[in-house]
């Protein structure tokens, strides 16, 4: 059966106080779990789900009213379940609202695009994931912390590869202005421990958590971006080597050579 096709189930549980019971068909959208009953539609939102299990042949739905709807006797239980559960653990969009990211001088560089680079490769993994474990592995907190403290270090490196003092210093001061991003990273690996220990029936509540926290990430990156482009807008580098040199000063003599061409000429015109 394909996604958002209605299923024929059995109801069970309770609503508000209300027992449910008798035949229904459900439906998912991109909202809401749809009932339709002989006595109206009953939509469950899905941001009011708190978790969702399925102990043999019942599909339990646990809501934030503390209540729990019980779907039994349909076709392919499992797969239902998967559906809500990917719905209800949907993504949403992490860079929209992004200031340094986009376009404009603070997005200029190659190191602006390898200071991003760990958090836009795990949101196009996270894109690719056939499920919400594969979702959330792509979001590993501890593999992002490496990953842009390397990039960190990389760049470091680069602008001083022959002054260890310079290096260190720099990197230092790239660490600090970061903090507040390595602070919210480990948030969110906390925050993984605690959805990677729940019980299914509050496993999006922990879910959503989880969410939001790394969306304080993606937010709290930009932030850090800010305060280190001026620092590495300067002209913080080691002395270039000695093939950089003798390139430069070999660009320099035919620009001065073009230039006295171009004043001769126009001195014979």
């Amino acid at each position: 059966m394909s996604p958002g096709s209605p299923r024929r189930v059995v109801l069970g549980g309770l609503l508000r106080g209300r027992e449910l019971e008798g035949d229904a068909m459900v439906t998912l959208d991109a909202e809401s779990v749809l009932l339709d009953t002989a006595r109206g539609r009953i939509a469950l939102a899905l941001a009011h789900l708190e978790g969702i299990r399925v102990p043999g042949d019942v599909l339990e739905l646990y809501l934030a009213t503390g209540d729990v709807i019980q779907l039994e006797q349909a076709p392919d239980l499992n797969a239902l379940a998967t559906e809500i559960a990917s719905s209800a653990c949907a993504i949403p969009e992490m860079t929209r609202s992004l200031r340094a990211l986009g376009a404009g001088s603070l997005a200029a560089g190659e190191e602006h695009d390898r200071f991003f680079g760990p958090l836009l490769e795990a949101r196009l993994l996270a894109e690719r994931a056939p499920n919400l474990v594969a979702l959330r592995a792509a979001f590993d907190a501890a593999a992002l912390r490496a990953s842009i403290e390397h990039v960190l270090e990389e760049i470091a490196s680069e602008r001083y590869p022959n002054a260890a003092g310079e290096r260190r210093a720099l990197r230092a001061e790239l660490g600090d202005n970061a903090h507040q991003l390595f602070a919210r990273i480990a948030e969110l690996e906390r925050a993984e421990a605690a959805l990677g220990a729940c019980d299914d029936s509050e496993r999006f509540v922990r879910w959503r958590e989880w969410q939001s926290v790394l969306r304080h990430v993606f937010r709290s990156a930009d932030e850090s971006w800010i305060v280190i482009h001026p620092v590495l807008s300067d002209d913080r580098r080691g002395p270039p080597s000695f093939w950089k040199r003798v390139f430069w000063r070999g660009k320099s003599a035919k620009k001065k050579g073009s230039a006295k061409r171009r004043k001769s000429a126009k001195g014979k015109a």
